[in-house]
């Protein structure tokens, strides 16, 4: 098991593998497309994105594209090396919390998929996620959430790779965030999304980046789109955890709770006894030699209140709606 301090994420970002992605030559197993050189054509890999937010996406693109590299990896993304482009490539997300994070998604989705019926995803901070061109659910309506910036660049790159969908549609939501629930009508107005259907909610890498009041504000405008049946899963960090001043990409961490399952009942109504918080570094464990997590949600690795005050902690949380 590697460190999952504020330090490692900071490091492993920074440095892991740089000198195996300095070169521009395409790597072996990655999924691309030769680029277009017709005079006016653009080169997708040279693309950049506009703020430090949609930076960290490409970034966790590249950390992506490095674990589908494994002969041991627990998942693979044949576009994540296009996504990524050349200055996501620079400097990779930590795998520690990637690979797990992405994993812990793609298991959730597909067994609400078979066991419960879901039929629609939304990404909410989609950033470079493919999970529209990689998970084999066919009657699955994906809406991806995030900057406009972001899609800029990631429209231009899909187009080059002439990707093909693997679910039943794939639907871009460009949002303002810094407009209080812009995100939310623009979702709401599109006819293809059901607010009555149970939906899974996935925020992977966007809490941190909210303030407490922006995250409140969240929670109750997916407690209004969701039905019953409805799960969220986010990363997170405790309330301890913020003082460390972390900055990732250029973005800073704003925020963090030792209370998130109650936050999650009182403002959006997820108040299921489904419904966990786990300490990360406890509860969740990489198992290469079956390419598998391993995950406890025994109580010992709960992330309660108690445990969290005080201490800064990795938090996986998992909320559902009754």
């Amino acid at each position: 098991r590697v460190p999952r301090t504020a330090a490692a994420v900071l490091a492993t970002t920074a440095v892991a593998q740089d000198a195996a992605l300095a070169g521009d030559s395409h790597p072996r197993g990655a999924c691309f497309a030769t680029p277009d050189k017709r005079p006016n054509s653009v080169d997708a890999d040279s693309l950049r994105v506009g703020t430090a937010h949609a930076y960290t996406a490409r970034m966790c693109a590249a950390s992506r594209w490095q674990e589908g590299q494994r002969p041991d990896s627990l998942f693979e993304d044949p576009l994540a090396y296009a996504l990524a482009g050349r200055e996501g490539r620079k400097m990779p997300m930590g795998a520690w919390i990637m690979v797990p994070r992405t994993r812990y998604g793609d298991d959730l989705m597909e067994d609400r998929y078979f066991n419960s019926g879901c039929r629609q995803l939304v990404l909410l901070g989609a950033g470079m996620d493919a999970r529209a061109f990689r998970l084999r659910l066919p009657e699955l309506r994906v809406f991806e959430v995030d900057q406009p910036t972001l899609f800029d660049v990631k429209e231009q790159v899909l187009e080059q790779q002439a990707s093909e969908l693997t679910v039943g549609s794939r639907h871009v939501v460009p949002a303002d965030f810094s407009q209080p629930s812009h995100w939310a009508r623009q979702l709401e107005s599109m006819p293809q999304f059901r607010k009555e259907e149970p939906t899974l909610w996935l925020l992977e890498g966007l809490v941190m980046y909210l303030t407490d009041e922006q995250a409140e504000l969240l929670m109750r405008d997916i407690g209004r789109l969701s039905g019953a049946g409805s799960v969220v899963f986010h990363d997170a960090i405790s309330a301890s955890y913020v003082r460390g001043n972390i900055v990732v990409g250029g973005a800073r961490f704003l925020s963090g709770s030792d209370v998130y399952a109650q936050l999650w009942s009182r403002h959006a109504g997820f108040s299921s006894r489904n419904s966990v918080v786990l300490d990360f570094e406890r509860a969740v464990g990489v198992d290469r030699a079956r390419r598998r997590l391993q995950v406890s949600t025994d109580m010992p690795v709960q992330a309660t209140p108690h445990r969290c005050r005080g201490k800064s902690v990795v938090l996986f949380v998992q909320v559902e709606k009754d």
